[in-house]
């Protein structure tokens, strides 16, 4: 097929899946693989080789993700039941004073965030929350606290590992997940910070009363009692255990990434820190490490912890899935000859690559919401750009970086997170629209200038 022809069907494949997902209310799942599975045919693909591509892209993708997203998910939720998200907002309230509540508030979703899932994050939040609100006196907004408090978690969700989405699009992108957590983070502190100055002015200007007691969204537990471990006994973790738990496995992963770039290869201790280092490797002693002092330490038995560990799965499930039919739908892309004719194409406009990553990813979230989708329907089109631009490693992550940077951006009411925090917050759905939408895309704008003021420092690397 001509060029032109493989661009129009690149086009056309990307409209269906948002036709699919908006109009059709299709699970991205079904929308993703239905896609691939027209693209093969149309392309040309023979018809028992269609199959084959389908399990190959698939397969591909799921090899490093399923792992990374399923022990990422057990270690957020030992961390969510054993007490320890309210542990870590109380502490930092202490530490802070209620003045500062909103730093303190966004500094404790910054690090809870890191290894749960942003809903479930946002949900488990919503009482310390709350009760923070309910405490001060006088005419309370409260945007001033939910607005860090979502922001913060979204940051981590769409910038860092072992969220799937990034997660996804580095596998896609050929990206070390090691790196891309590395270099990440430094946007994503960044963005957080930004986000966290924004929430103030906004929460200046646009008012929510905070919900009288008793209307708390079904769910949410009780705001006002002691944090307590997964079998109903008071007693929390102390903090620096809580935090322990959390940073070991990125300081193993990172610790991998650096000692790859800095020690000869044959080293010994390259070797034993690649071991510990490696993503799935590093979450995995997280997990035994969580189960150990969070679980077993406190009085938990063996029956609960298999419980807890079990509880994690179900919402694994579906973004796994999602990950993986994007791994396919990006796998047939290149097979179809499609994904090179794109990436020519958008070449071609002579935009940086950078700037084509976050438009292409901001355009996809905003038509179908989800951050996840978009990035995972962004890298494939975008991975042959660093193939022909002759990036290396540090370049290639940062790509998938600011993929998840454009994720951020233009969330609005087709996102699940806009609905889930807007309604267990109260917060009028105009509002929402001025405060979440605008600050997600304020951010995400912020996020594009920081990555670009990276991209020599990464050259160097």
């Amino acid at each position: 097929m001509s060029p032109t022809v493989l661009v129009l069907l690149g086009l056309a494949s990307v409209a269906a899946i948002l036709v699919l997902i908006i109009r059709a209310r299709a699970h991205p799942f079904i929308a993703l693989l239905l896609v691939s599975v027209a693209l093969a045919l149309v392309a040309g693909i023979p018809l028992g080789d269609v199959v084959p591509l389908l399990q190959e892209g698939m397969g591909k993708t799921l090899g490093s993700v399923a792992l990374i997203v399923t022990l990422g998910a057990m270690l957020g939720k030992i961390v969510e039941l054993s007490g320890g998200a309210e542990v870590l907002a109380r502490a930092l309230l202490r530490a802070f004073g209620e003045r500062r509540a909103p730093w303190a508030l966004g500094a404790a979703s910054f690090l809870f965030g890191i290894p749960v899932f942003v809903d479930v994050a946002t949900i488990v939040l919503v009482p310390i929350v709350l009760a923070v609100a309910r405490r001060l006196p006088g005419r309370v907004n409260m945007l001033t606290y939910a607005l860090p408090t979502v922001m913060a978690l979204l940051t981590v969700h769409v910038v860092l590992p072992p969220h799937p989405g990034i997660v996804g699009g580095a596998e896609l992108m050929g990206a070390d997940v090691g790196l891309v957590l590395l270099i990440g983070l430094v946007p994503a502190v960044l963005m957080w910070l930004f986000a966290q100055v924004l929430s103030g002015f906004l929460a200046g200007r646009i008012h929510s009363a905070v919900p009288a007691e008793g209307t708390l969204a079904a769910g949410t537990g009780n705001d006002e009692g002691a944090a307590q471990d997964g079998e109903g006994h008071a007693g929390a973790p102390g903090v620096g255990l809580v935090l322990t738990v959390i940073l070991v496995p990125l300081l193993l992963i990172m610790a991998g990434t650096v000692s790859a770039l800095v020690l000869p290869e044959g080293s010994l201790l390259r070797d034993v820190l690649g071991l510990v280092g490696a993503s799935p490797m590093a979450l995995l002693i997280g997990v035994l490490l969580a189960i150990w002092s969070l679980g077993l330490r406190r009085g938990w038995g063996a029956g609960r912890v298999e419980d807890v560990l079990a509880a994690a799965l179900p919402a694994t499930a579906a973004v796994i899935l999602i990950t993986g039919a994007g791994g396919t739908f990006g796998h047939v892309l290149a097979s179809t000859g499609v994904a090179g004719a794109v990436s020519d194409v958008l070449v071609g406009t002579g935009l940086p690559i950078l700037l084509l990553a976050w438009l292409l990813a901001a355009f996809i979230r905003a038509a179908q919401g989800s951050a996840t989708v978009s990035t995972l329907t962004t890298a494939p089109l975008i991975a042959p750009m660093t193939v022909s631009a002759g990036l290396d490693a540090p370049q290639i992550a940062l790509v998938a970086v600011t993929i998840g940077v454009g994720s951020m951006a233009l969330s609005h009411v087709n996102d699940s997170l806009f609905w889930v925090w807007s309604r267990y917050f109260q917060v009028p759905t105009g509002a929402a629209l001025r405060s979440y939408t605008v600050a997600t895309t304020a951010t995400s704008i912020v996020g594009l200038g920081i990555v670009a003021l990276l991209w020599p420092v990464v050259a160097l690397l």
